[in-house]
C-alpha cells in the first residue's frame, strides 16, 4: 500500500491514489487494472489474467465490488443459465468514489483536529508521565 506522505513527495499514479484512498492491495490494483484494460470478464479470464487460483482472485473482485469500482453483473446464456461477468465502473464514477472517500477522510481529520488539544493532553498524561512505584507503608526504599 502507498502511503500518504508517498504521494505528496512524488508525482503519483492513480493507482497509488486508489491503493491509499480505498485500501487497495497490489493484487486488487492488477484486477482492477486489468478489468479496465480487457472490460467485461468473467471469474476465469480474470484469473488467467493475473495469473492467480480463482479462490483468491474472487475474495479480490468482491471488496472492489464493494467498493462501486466494478459490479458483478449475471447474464443469461444462450444454452440456459447463467454466467458471473465483473464489469469496470467508467472513468468518471472512479475519481467519484475517490473524491468521495477523500472528502470522507477529510471530515475525519476535521473532526480529529477539533479535539486535537484535549487528545494529546490526555496522552500526555498516558505517555508522559514515568509510572510511579507503589509504596508500601512501613517499608524503606533504598
Amino acid at each position: 500500500m502507498v502511503s500518504f506522505s508517498s504521494l505528496i513527495k512524488s508525482k503519483a499514479k492513480c493507482s497509488d491514489l486508489l491503493s491509499c484512498f480505498l485500501d487497495l492491495n497490489e493484487l486488487e490494483v492488477r484486477i482492477f487494472y486489468s478489468l479496465l484494460d480487457k472490460g467485461a470478464s468473467t471469474l476465469d479470464e480474470i484469473s488467467d489474467l493475473v495469473s492467480r487460483d480463482r479462490s483468491t482472485v474472487f475474495r479480490n473482485l468482491q471488496k472492489l465490488v464493494s467498493l462501486g469500482l466494478i459490479s458483478k453483473e449475471m447474464p443469461s446464456l444462450e444454452k440456459g443459465g447463467r454466467i458471473s461477468v465483473f464489469v469496470p465502473s467508467d472513468i468518471p464514477t472512479i475519481k467519484e468514489i475517490v473524491t468521495q472517500r477523500i472528502d470522507s477522510l477529510k471530515r475525519s481529520m476535521d473532526s480529529f483536529l477539533d479535539e486535537f488539544e484535549e487528545r494529546m493532553n490526555l496522552e500526555m498524561v498516558i505517555y508522559g508521565k514515568p509510572k510511579e512505584t507503589p509504596q508500601l507503608k512501613g517499608v524503606k526504599t533504598i
